[in-house]
């Protein structure tokens, strides 16, 4: 009977071994290197995980992995005269595109090696801001100084980046000497756009040119900066850049109808510790994805002034629960 109670334990034991282990949760956060990197855009690539940061004080592009806990360097300082990068995106075709705000520059790089691919030029005076990919060959591109989005093609080798749409022509209300488009982001046949200054957003068909304010009701997302898109929910990062009274940085939820005319913010996602200027937002892959946050402090940048607090850092969050606030 010994003998018996013993190779019991024994396999018992055995079988808690062998009991399939829980994956580790991802980083609630994650370092990005330096005392002044002051990080801008990010684009994450869901079949290798990694994903890539660019940054506002001199054009490092860094890389991370969704399970490792901090970023490392992928592309110095100064290479191929990078000294500053805005938003960054990844195309179905596996194109990074690299933005670089007042340099009124665009990038287009292999991420499996660094190689650049492309540099394209925008507006003189512009700030090049963000980047919203619609295949492998087409891209849109906001410019917040110049009244203008700009369309990128790609044929074999060749790539092009045009004016597309005149702003104030299309009615959009574009306000000079204020950032105007930031963020843009392709869903389905349409555009969505935010305008940080006036926090309305934009929906723009790319075959008609034509531009419909989304209606919100009483909301509007006033700093607006990065987009990402979710089953029928547009994610929008809410900075503060020039320090408004009682503004929140956030990222708001709102959740739009099918026809992208109208919707309403049911949400507003902070980490505990709150959010330090966040910029562009990234969403993650598999089934339980989380939302990459940049915490860019761009206005300490912006002014002058000391980062808030280091380390920098990029927020990791959990969505909400679908209908959660509906």
């Amino acid at each position: 009977m010994r003998l018996l109670a013993s190779t019991v334990a024994v396999l018992a034991a055995g079988a808690l071994t062998l009991a399939p282990q829980s994956p580790p949760a991802p980083p609630e956060r994650y370092v990005v290197p330096g005392d002044r990197a002051f990080p801008t855009g990010v684009a994450h690539d869901p079949g290798s995980g990694h994903f890539y940061v660019g940054s506002a004080e001199d054009g490092t592009i860094q890389r991370g992995h969704v399970d490792e806990p901090r970023t490392e360097v992928w592309s110095p300082d100064g290479t191929d005269g990078r000294s500053f990068t805005s938003a960054l995106a990844l195309d179905g075709a596996g194109h990074l595109y690299v933005n670089g705000g007042p340099t009124s520059t665009l990038r287009v790089y292999d991420p499996d090696d660094a190689t650049l691919l492309a540099t394209l030029k925008g507006k003189p005076g512009g700030f090049v801001n963000d980047v919203a990919p619609v295949s492998g060959k087409v891209a849109y591109v906001t410019d917040s100084f110049k009244p203008v989005i700009y369309r990128v093609a790609r044929s074999g080798d060749r790539w092009t980046m045009r004016p597309w749409l005149d702003v104030r022509a299309a009615g959009i209300d574009w306000v000079d000497g204020e950032h105007n488009l930031n963020g843009i982001i392709s869903v389905g046949r349409h555009l969505l756009a935010v305008q940080s200054n006036t926090g309305q957003l934009w929906r723009i068909d790319p075959a008609s040119r034509e531009v419909v304010e989304v209606d919100l009701g009483d909301e509007l997302l006033r700093n607006g900066d990065g987009l990402a898109w979710r089953d029928g929910r547009l994610y929008v990062s809410q900075g503060n850049l020039f320090d408004a009274p009682g503004a929140e940085a956030r990222v708001a939820v709102v959740a739009l109808d099918a026809d992208l005319a109208s919707g309403r913010v049911v949400d507003g996602l902070t980490p505990p510790e709150g959010l330090q200027h966040p910029s562009a937002i990234a969403l993650t892959g598999g089934e339980e994805p989380r939302l990459l946050v940049v915490n860019s402090q761009f206005d300490r940048w912006s002014a002058g002034l000391p980062p808030r607090t280091l380390p920098f850092t990029i927020a990791s969050l959990r969505l909400p629960e679908e209908g959660a606030d509906d």
